[in-house]
């Protein structure tokens, strides 16, 4: 069986979009839990673009321009990669919520299906072996990247691929792409990120020649004035990865009484309960929700490749609230900083859903 995934580092044109629009969440959520989000951003080369719709109990006032440089400067953009972002507002709607929409807060205003996804494994916080993994090196990278700042940018990105062969986890590949100044030659990324992917990895198989840095050449113009980015693209990195069907749309953006992301979270604690009290391999956990509608329409679980009802997952783990409003109150959504769980991992890091 083989695992891939793929991770970010900050500096990507796609993810800083996310930490923007995460961070206009999270201010939005402090001034009204209630709050209505649900907004874009578009970036390339100076310019920042947002679209989109932010509603709270007093007209939204915030300094949006300050927001996005210090996204910029948490990433990296700073000192010789230094950016001076132009913000342009003029589709973003900014205005109260009126009282007939806080009241419906509570219902799903769209259709969705989300899928909560966890595995047996303790030790990869619940998380398919190859995610894990790749945020570990993502980890490393960033802390290289800011520690050497004068020869690495905050762009790049990792794959990691593994292959299980009965019990033993093999590795197959490293992908690593990072971005550089024109002084640094391939000896030194070798001699600086080989032996840390080794000591970071319990994975059996490591070998130098299954690492590859920057296959396609010089990475020496990246972030977003070498590519443009956009928010909600990375659903693959921001749930299980690659061999894992992710349901429902993009997590950031979004403020927490959206399905899309309330409900992902829930379907996930579901997942993790089951996979606890039946010492299963693996669990995936449907939950499809209407217009309109306070609660699913339906929970559906798959525990070892069998299906069951959720009649039959009750007998099994006790299910949550898993309303809107009781999943945004029990899980105290209204107090998480959604741009911390963005740069940390939607899942896996002992958030109030993934116990």
């Amino acid at each position: 069986m083989n695992y891939f995934a793929e991770e970010i580092l900050p500096g990507h044109p796609d993810r800083l979009a996310d930490a923007i629009v995460e961070l206009l969440v999270d201010e939005a959520i402090a001034c009204d839990d209630y709050a209505l989000v649900a907004v874009e951003a578009a970036i390339n080369l100076d310019r920042v673009f947002l679209t989109g719709r932010i509603a709270t109990a007093e007209e939204f006032q915030v300094q949006i321009l300050d927001l996005v440089r210090d996204v910029y400067w948490q990433a990296g953009y700073r000192d010789r990669w230094q950016i001076e972002p132009i913000v342009d507002t003029s589709a973003l709607i900014l205005s109260s919520l009126p009282a007939e929409e806080r009241a419906v807060r509570g219902y799903a205003d769209d259709q969705n299906i989300v899928v909560g996804y966890a595995c047996s494994e303790p030790a990869f916080n619940y998380l398919p072996p190859a995610v894990f993994l790749a945020r570990k090196i993502r980890s490393f990278l960033i802390e290289m990247c800011r520690e050497e700042s004068e020869y690495f940018g905050p762009d790049g990105k990792i794959l990691v691929h593994l292959e299980q062969e009965g019990s033993h986890l093999r590795w197959r590949r490293c992908n690593v792409l990072i971005q550089h100044t024109p002084r640094v030659s391939y000896q030194d990324f070798f001699q600086l990120i080989t032996p840390r992917i080794g000591e970071i990895s319990w994975v059996e198989g490591w070998d130098p020649s299954l690492l590859r840095i920057n296959g396609g050449g010089d990475f020496i113009q990246g972030g977003p004035q070498g590519d443009n980015g956009l928010s909600g693209k990375k659903l693959v990195v921001d749930h299980y990865g690659a061999c894992i069907p992710i349901g429902g749309g993009a997590l950031c953006g979004k403020d927490p009484h959206k399905i899309d992301k309330c409900g992902a979270l829930r379907a996930r604690q579901v997942a993790v309960k089951l996979v606890k009290a039946k010492g299963s391999r693996e669990a995936f956990v449907w939950l499809g929700y209407l217009p309109g509608q306070r609660t699913p329409d339906f929970l559906i679980a798959k525990v070892d490749g069998v299906f069951l009802t959720q009649e039959e997952i009750l007998r099994t783990v006790h299910i949550p609230d898993l309303s809107i409003e009781g999943s945004f109150r029990q899980l105290n959504l209204g107090e998480v900083r959604w741009l911390e769980v963005l740069q940390k991992g939607y899942f896996g890091n002992n958030w109030a859903w993934d116990v």
